[in-house]
């Protein structure tokens, strides 16, 4: 890989979410591969790159508020660097949005296309500003990088762009998300007062993921089934969405709803390992890494029937075919009385997730940088 390609994480902010992870598993899997890139960065994120920063070059810039970060690509770059840095040969920008000021030939990661299929369930302000420069960048990228064919496909129909200048890569998840012992998923749960049985969605709270179709599905369980077993929602809430996460967290007639809000990413992999059912009912995805992680896990899923889900999890789960509430909980009942069910899914989840791995993410990133070079 020659030198002269950069990274731009200048949008990552503790603590990191979907977006940061998946820029992060490309740092990761660029290493496997040897290959080494500058990485762009805040100066107070970059202590929290790990193992992801390791073989390559860290270039710190200022830090900002995270109320700021949206848009700082705009102008951080080209006043350290000028419009046409002669050293900076290509920038990969993860965010699906590129700095307009910049003269740098440009590979572009697009992480889905809410702003243009759910631009509804956006804020007003990201939504302006994705909707705004987010087609701009599609047309000057020399590549395009989506992590599902159904994002692909979308882009390819939404702005005509040619099929051979979209790459299709899919994410990865950590090597961390792995099956964990009894002792270890037995500590966690007592360390959140959690109970034995529970029912578990990882996520940002948004009204994009329409979970308040899961809470009213749960409430919907038989009452034996309620009173074995919680709902517990794990996530950050994202801003606007404060009175959704105050509903969905609200005493309800009977059962039990458990909210955790962030919760460390180290202690996620005994969470998805304990979990009866791992529920993810978005109605717009660009790929869903949490659903990758809790098969990674072994958690038996159930997803909506969002494009990008059904690809991902195939018939390693269940894909609810309607948004209606009886169908998702008909799926959790039939899960949480069927023992073999649950097992047949936890083993096609670990099967499926054996697709997906960093090493490949890596090479298959070096491939578009070398195109996006010849371009």
């Amino acid at each position: 890989m020659p030198e002269g390609i950069a990274v731009d994480l200048l949008f990552a902010a503790k603590p990191f979410t979907g977006l940061e992870h998946h820029a992060l598993h490309i740092l990761r899997g660029l290493h496997k591969v040897g290959a080494s890139v500058d990485v762009l960065a805040p100066a107070d994120v970059i202590p929290d790159l790990g193992d992801a920063a390791d073989g390559h070059c860290l270039v710190p810039f200022p830090a900002v508020p995270r109320g700021l970060r949206l848009g700082r690509e705009q102008w951080s770059l080209p006043w350290r660097f000028g419009r046409n840095p002669r050293a900076l040969r290509l920038l990969h920008s993860v965010l699906g949005v590129a700095p307009m000021l910049s003269g740098v030939p440009l590979a572009l990661s697009v992480p889905d296309l809410a702003y243009r299929v759910r631009p509804e369930d956006m804020h007003p302000r990201a939504r302006w500003y994705f909707a705004t420069l987010g087609p701009r960048s599609i047309r000057r990228a020399r590549r395009v990088m989506v992590s599902s064919q159904a994002v692909s496909r979308q882009l390819i129909d939404l702005y005509h762009i040619a099929p051979d200048r979209v790459a299709y890569v899919p994410l990865a998840a950590d090597p961390i998300f792995t099956p964990q012992p009894a002792n270890e998923v037995a500590r966690t749960r007592m360390q959140f007062g959690l109970p034995e049985h529970y029912i578990l969605y990882v996520g940002t709270i948004d009204p994009r993921k329409d979970l308040g179709r899961l809470r009213a599905a749960y409430e919907l369980l038989p009452p034996d089934l309620t009173d074995d077993s919680a709902l517990v929602f794990v996530g950050r809430t994202n801003h606007g969405a404060d009175r959704l996460a105050r509903e969905l967290r609200k005493a309800g007639p009977r059962g039990h709803v458990i909210g955790l809000d962030y919760v460390p990413r180290e202690m996620l992999p005994a969470l998805y390992s304990g979990a009866s059912i791992f529920v993810y009912p978005s109605r717009y995805e660009g790929f869903g890494l949490p659903v990758l992680e809790a098969m990674s896990c072994g958690a038996p899923v159930i997803v909506s029937s969002a494009d990008a889900l059904a690809e991902l999890v195939d018939d390693a789960g269940i894909v609810l075919r309607t948004e209606s509430v009886e169908e998702l909980t008909q799926a959790m009942e039939r899960l949480l009385r069927f023992d073999a069910e649950q097992r047949r899914l936890r083993n096609a989840g670990l099967t499926r997730s054996k697709v997906f791995s960093v090493e490949r993410l890596g090479r298959e990133t070096a491939e578009v940088y070398r195109q996006a070079l010849a371009a």
